[in-house]
């Protein structure tokens, strides 16, 4: 599993859908040209180059009348899920060519005209399908399904879900739509045999348009809810609207996710704003600080983490975004972005070394549950490697800010010793209950269960917060779940792409 996790902690997550649906369109196509599907290949291959057009020319447009930073990513995904939803058709017809070029410019229009403070509420591609079905009359025919397509939209989404981590969404989005056929199916008063069942339930939600509706579109990020327990009622919300407006119009799966993006919306909030660059830190040989001036002050708590945009010229496949967890704590003036720099930086950080005072970026989709419980007396261990202690210095900083007395043991793993960052303020914060116990991994051990047991003696009463690159992540959760720990006392907070070596 290797090479995948590299490739796809390596790969954004608009570069690995838009890969994702281009290997669909070229799949789909080639089972068409050898006469596995019963549509023409290169109405297939027309339509997604066709819509990809309309879409990036439509939001190029927008963009240039809102003056707002494009993203070709965003809108060629859009066309390409438009292409695998409507026809394929015969261009050379003129309600073929009208029909998608109108679909199109409306789901971009969405994205720039039904707005709520600078954030767009609803799927472009659900919305523009939409759009048409009610304006003129001809929806999408969701026709990007079949047996010999399943394992293609299954195995790409699989990544996908991978990248974004909703597979809990997906499942319960699906075993809702299940149980939902299940009593459907006994309230119409239809015989019940299990075997038909069992066949007809396979066929509707991995043969049918269902599961690529699911991957593609039931989790975009932007318009779908943040937590967890927002997405498990959001993913029934969608179900039951499908099922309920399916008795009363053609279009209720592009329905029924726009009632929930409604949903999603209300409960994320809305968070966009620019902030400005007032000074960098070095804080040791290869992790920078960036200390930012928001427009106006917001409130967060501390661990949480921001979506940060800052277009750049030619950028690689890590795009143009990235989520960085706020390292400064919410009482401190500025907001600390705080990351490592290695010999060849991505574009991304190579345009965020290049910021200088007054240069801007764009902060976006407040979230995070990895924050401090409510309890002053929960007993607790932090465990960071790395740059992953930037979520314990905004909360040590709001100890040390509310005079909070907390019994919190910090593990510090660092190469060597001079990787170590806020020494000074560890320090201070051991007069309210912080003891901090460094190790360098150069030299091997601390953190196996003997360690732990030395180190930590009454770690069953604890709660664990874990935070660094992710196989470090992975060796403390399995670690402490095999010592007795429920899932309720882990907590985690890994930093995909960082790849450091940690043994037990």
């Amino acid at each position: 599993m290797s090479p995948i996790n590299s490739f796809v902690n390596n790969t954004t997550m608009y570069r690995l859908m838009l890969y994702y649906l281009i290997f669909l369109v070229v799949v789909v196509s080639c089972l068409s040209f050898i006469r596995l599907l019963p549509y023409n290949g290169f109405h297939i291959l027309g339509n997604a180059i066709y819509l990809s057009f309309v879409c990036w020319i439509s939001n190029k447009i927008l963009a240039k009348i809102q003056k707002v930073q494009t993203n070709l990513e965003s809108a060629l995904i859009s066309g390409l899920i438009l292409s695998l939803i409507f026809g394929p058709t015969n261009l050379l017809a003129l309600s073929s060519f009208w029909i998608p070029a109108f679909a199109g410019t409306a789901a971009m229009a969405s994205k720039y005209l039904i707005i709520w403070r600078g954030r767009h509420i609803f799927n472009p591609a659900a919305f523009g399908a939409l759009a048409s079905a009610l304006i003129l009359g001809q929806g999408a025919s969701w026709w990007v399904g079949g047996l010999s397509i399943a394992p293609f939209i299954l195995i790409g989404g699989f990544l996908i879900l991978k990248k974004i981590r909703r597979f809990e969404m997906v499942g319960v989005f699906l075993i809702s739509m299940t149980l939902l056929m299940v009593v459907i199916t006994i309230f119409d008063g239809e015989p019940f045999n299990l075997f038909v069942w069992l066949h007809d339930q396979a066929a509707f939600l991995f043969v049918s348009p269902l599961a690529f509706f699911a991957i593609a579109m039931l989790v975009e990020p932007l318009t779908s809810p943040f937590r967890r327990s927002h997405q498990i009622v959001y993913a029934i919300l969608v179900s039951f609207s499908f099922y309920l407006l399916g008795y009363l119009v053609p279009y209720s799966l592009e329905a029924s996710l726009l009632i929930g993006n409604l949903f999603a919306y209300i409960v994320n909030g809305s968070f966009r704003q620019v902030l400005t660059l007032r000074k960098k830190e070095i804080l040791s040989k290869d992790v920078i600080g960036f200390w930012f001036e928001p427009w106006k002050k917001f409130e967060f708590k501390p661990g949480q983490f921001l979506e940060w945009t800052l277009s750049h010229q030619h950028p690689d496949t890590r795009g143009v975004r990235r989520f960085f967890t706020i390292a400064s704590s919410p009482a401190e003036d500025l907001v600390l972005l705080a990351s490592k720099f290695y010999e060849k930086p991505s574009t991304f950080k190579q345009a965020l070394m290049k910021l200088g005072p007054g240069d801007e970026i764009i902060a976006s989709d407040l979230e995070g549950e990895f924050t401090l419980p409510n309890n002053l007396d929960t007993k607790l261990v932090f465990i960071a490697g790395g740059v992953g202690i930037t979520p314990f210095r905004a909360m040590i900083k709001w100890i040390l800010y509310n005079k909070q007395h907390r019994d919190v043991i910090l593990l510090f793993y660092n190469k060597t010793k001079e990787d170590i960052v806020f020494e000074d303020i560890f320090k201070k914060a051991e007069r309210f209950g912080l003891k901090t116990i460094y190790f360098n991994t150069d030299k091997g051990g601390h953190n196996d269960e003997k360690f732990i047991n030395e180190k930590v003696p009454d770690f069953k009463e604890r709660t664990f917060y874990i935070s660094g690159p992710e196989p470090m992540v992975k060796i403390f959760e399995k670690m402490l779940g095999k010592m007795g720990l429920k899932k309720s006392q882990i907590k985690r907070d890994y930093f995909p792409g960082y790849s450091e070596t940690y043994t037990t």
